[in-house]
């Protein structure tokens, strides 16, 4: 394989640049970070906490980046390490990066799918992951795993399997210098391309500050990637399994995520009928705590008929999204899950079952 890098002489000189210029860098990175994270979306009424997410995990990986070179040269500088245990050390931070590259361009695919007409794999599993990278086009994702490689895996052709020497790791951190300057020249532009994006999202009424307006802002942008989700039910009555008719629906003067589920079973017992509601509860609120909305507070309130009878019977649920991160962590059976919720108003028929 040709190799692309030239042989330096002194190694220890250039790693002592390399100390000094990456632990300056990152320096700049953490300020920079700092401001745009605590203090840069103050002016943001709507969808902060994804953009916020955005900037997370993209520190991560330029943090991770600029690490390796500091980590790497001072053990080049100052240890006498074995060429096996430096190739495994390198290994683990290439496995780290990856994941943490990839997670910010799964985050940047799930925003590009909310926005446009590909396909939303909202229930895939882990397929969904790598689906919403590979959302983002055949050119992106050639740079995304061709970046990968390059960095860390295309210097491990020049010695022996399960070895690394200086100039491998020579190679790597010249690699990751240039990535983390091209990432951080571009992070002011994409702050200011995300606040006009925001601007042009606000109405002339909206430019006021008023928190209401924020939330009614909000519950609109959450059916909207609920819909986009696949949800159907907020658009018209369907019939599902375990369902005869669903629909949902959420009324504009709530000041919290509120949803109105009208329900209606046929031929089904009490108990199939609390299992069904159950069901359909923990995935709604396991989907709603996975948005990114400024929107931490979720009430379900059902509506239910049973058969021919003209009465309905309620089932009202409040869960923050604290909450449910939490019951999330148990691993619990959906019905666990419901129960250990501690706002519920539940009627009669359903207690105890």
């Amino acid at each position: 394989m040709t190799e692309i890098y030239k042989t330096l002489n002194d190694y220890d000189k250039y790693f002592e640049s390399q100390l000094a210029l990456s632990g300056t860098i990152l320096g700049l990175i953490v300020a920079t970070s700092t401001f745009i994270l605590q203090s840069g979306f103050t002016s943001f009424q709507y969808s902060r906490s994804m953009f916020l997410k955005y900037y997370v995990f993209q520190s991560k990986f330029i943090f991770l980046s600029l690490a390796y070179n500091i980590f790497f040269s001072l053990i080049i500088l100052y240890f006498n390490i074995n060429s096996v245990y430096l190739f495994i050390a390198h290994s683990l931070f290439a496995l780290v990066f990856a994941k943490h590259f990839l997670d910010f361009y799964s985050h940047k695919g799930y925003v590009l799918t909310l926005h446009s007409n590909k396909y939303n794999p909202h229930k895939s599993g882990v397929l969904r992951y790598f689906r919403y990278v590979n959302n983002l086009g055949l050119i992106p994702n050639l740079i995304i795993y061709g970046t990968i490689y390059f960095i860390f895996f295309y210097p491990l052709h020049f010695n022996q399997p399960f070895r690394l020497n200086n100039h491998q790791v020579y190679m790597t951190t010249v690699s990751c210098l240039a990535f983390s300057i091209i990432v951080i020249i571009k992070i002011i532009p994409q702050f200011f391309d995300f606040s006009e994006q925001e601007y042009k999202s606000k109405t002339k009424n909206e430019i006021i500050d008023n928190i209401e307006v924020d939330i009614t802002k909000e519950n609109e942008i959450l059916k909207d990637l609920l819909i986009k989700n696949g949800r159907k039910e907020f658009q018209q009555h369907i019939k599902t399994n375990e369902f005869e008719s669903l629909f949902v629906y959420t009324p504009s003067n709530k000041k919290e995520a509120f949803f109105v589920i009208d329900i209606q079973f046929l031929n089904k017992n009490i108990y199939e009928i609390t299992e069904a509601i159950e069901k359909y509860s923990y995935d709604f609120f396991i989907e709603l705590s996975n948005t990114h909305v400024d929107i931490n507070n979720f009430v379900l309130s059902y509506f239910i008929k049973i058969d021919t009878k003209t009465n309905s019977r309620n089932y009202f649920i409040r869960a923050s999204r604290n909450e449910i991160d939490e019951l999330k962590k148990k691993l619990l059976r959906k019905k666990d899950f419901i129960d250990q919720l501690k706002n519920k108003v539940v009627d009669e028929l359903f207690r105890n079952i």
